[in-house]
């Protein structure tokens, strides 16, 4: 999978993730970049290639970030991010660019497609880089328990 250029720092990204001391977080994908940063707040992180099905218990995460920068089933990928998530957690999808988009990789408009149906919602949107940008997702109020 190629790697975005030009990534901002942890220093800079981390702290607008919305990582919650004490609750596990989950990296998708083969960006390493804000692991270190991640875990020292969260106190654990888990990490996993983006393949599906994802090995882990439903609603164990209180952040997942996932780097969606290959080619994906995009209704598998949403199923799973939405299941290992906690309903008071939130998803990070990050993806191409517009005028980054490589190899079959999903478009933001198609991970949009696949991921508002499950009832979570996109409420923030942050440059990853000079390549990639991450949607933030989270659970609808009425349907979290």
């Amino acid at each position: 999978m190629p790697r975005p250029k030009g990534l901002r720092s942890a220093e800079e990204v981390v702290p607008k993730l919305g990582v919650r001391p004490g609750v596990p977080a989950l990296r998708i994908g083969d960006v390493a970049t804000y692991d270190r940063v991640v875990e020292h707040l969260a106190g654990h992180l888990d990490r996993t290639e983006l393949d599906l099905p994802l090995r882990f218990f439903a609603a164990r995460y209180g952040l997942v970030l996932c780097f969606a920068l290959e080619s994906v089933d995009l209704a598998a990928l949403a199923r799973e991010l939405t299941r290992v998530t906690n309903p008071e957690g939130r998803i990070w999808v990050v993806a191409w660019k517009k005028d980054s988009l490589k190899g079959g990789a999903p478009s933001w408009e198609r991970l949009q497609e696949a991921v508002l149906p499950t009832g979570w919602v996109d409420n923030k949107i942050l440059s990853f880089g000079e390549e990639a940008y991450g949607t933030q997702y989270v659970l609808r109020k009425e349907r979290r328990r």
